[in-house]
């Protein structure tokens, strides 16, 4: 019995230390396991503890009284509109960030993000719209790739949904107390041939900017740019209609455009107030904007605006008023990177009437009213004051 029991006795001996090795293998692979998700969960954290997200979606109603003002039959039009955007900058050292945006509508239209519904439920088209690498270092910045345009502006030269490509830099004066400097320049590609003898078309521009508050209820700013841009040419290029718009240009002999008829030398000045004596729940701002085109081959080379707001539209219950008057000759202005809030990039008369509601922290209701008009009539159009109503409401991602 007892030659039975020593081999039972080491059997079960080698069956205890297999199991208890077993054990302790998983026990060791549970812990190194852990260890690495915890340390995934560190790095994920990490990665994730330096971007800032941001976005927007609008959803809008639209009518516009003469769709098509060049025709003979002047229909209205009524159209549901959305729009969404949303992106990340991510800080990847001390002096360097990264930045990429995605937003709706045509990659061929870089004026809009707007999508209008109503194609038998087609998918949306969504591209990107940013993507961008920046430098920091004390009063300095740079940044290359397609960028958030870097100047003050309004929609008289800049439409808000144009972001630039090519190179942007800047430098910071030290002010004293509250007033500051800034210079900034870009180099801004407009249109680029491979293998070809056609050069490039491109932009040099560069804006001096100075802002200051006087006193607690007021604050200012003021900046003067010029924008040179050399576009050599058209019909070989990736301009389309939605590019060239309203300004005058060259045609071929089957009546393709070529070229622009005139250059575009646009020197732009923009001055703000702000004025808080009434209290921040009444605050007033009023912005004038003024641009010459010294490039213009035409008399019709300027152009201006107007604008005046009362009111905030930060928190919940806030409400903002506002009154605008812009008008635009032909050639004032690149109609490519200009006002595409109407159906007149250029030659135009306009007055603008806005209400903003804000109903919840991220939540905005506007209605926005646009009357318009030809400045100098064209030809077989009628001479008449186009209505758009829009009505919008925004959400902030």
């Amino acid at each position: 019995m007892r030659n039975i029991y020593i081999p039972v006795y080491f059997v079960l001996q080698i069956k205890n230390s297999f199991h208890f090795m077993l054990a302790f293998s998983a026990t060791v692979i549970f812990f190194l396991l852990s260890f690495n998700v915890v340390s995934e969960l560190k790095a994920q954290t990490d990665l994730f503890s330096d971007m800032k997200f941001k976005g927007d979606f609008r959803f809008r109603f639209e009518n516009t009284s003469n769709a098509e003002p060049k025709s003979v039959l002047l229909e209205g039009r009524n159209r549901l509109v959305v729009l969404f955007r949303y992106g990340f900058t991510k800080k990847i050292s001390e002096i360097f960030d990264f930045g990429v945006r995605v937003a709706t509508g045509s990659a061929d239209d870089p004026n809009t993000a707007d999508v209008t519904l109503g194609s038998f439920v087609n998918d949306l088209e969504i591209s990107l719209d940013q993507l961008y690498l920046s430098m920091n270092i004390k009063n300095y910045f740079l940044s290359g790739g397609k960028f958030p345009n870097p100047f003050y502006r309004t929609d008289l030269v800049w439409d808000g949904d144009v972001n630039p490509e090519g190179i942007t830099g800047s430098y910071t004066l030290n002010g004293s107390g509250n007033f500051s400097s800034k210079v900034s320049g870009i180099f801004f590609i407009i249109d680029e041939f491979s293998g070809t003898d056609i050069p490039d078309s491109y932009m040099l521009g560069g804006q001096i900017s100075f802002t200051g508050k006087p006193s607690d209820q007021m604050a200012f700013s003021l900046a003067g740019g010029y924008y040179d841009y050399d576009i050599t040419n058209l019909s070989a290029s990736t301009a389309d209609a939605g590019d060239t718009r309203s300004n005058y240009l060259i045609l071929d002999s089957t009546g393709t455009p070529i070229a622009y008829l005139s250059d575009f030398n646009l020197f732009d000045v923009i001055a703000r107030c702000e004025y808080n004596g009434f209290g921040d729940y009444y605050s007033l701002n009023l912005i004038g904007n003024y641009v010459k085109n010294f490039g213009a081959s035409v008399d019709e080379d300027e152009g201006f605006g107007i604008d005046i707001f009362l009111g905030r539209g930060k928190k919940p219950n806030d409400f903002r008023i506002g009154y605008g008057y812009s008008q635009a000759e032909t050639d004032a202005v690149l109609a490519a990177f200009s006002n595409d809030n109407t159906t007149i990039p250029t030659n135009y008369l306009q007055h603008t009437l806005i209400f903003d509601y804000v109903f919840l922290d991220n939540l905005m209701f506007n209605l926005t009213l646009y009357f318009y008009k030809y400045k100098q009539v064209p030809e077989n159009t009628k001479n008449e004051f186009i209505s758009r109503l829009r009505l919008n409401a925004v959400v902030r991602l």
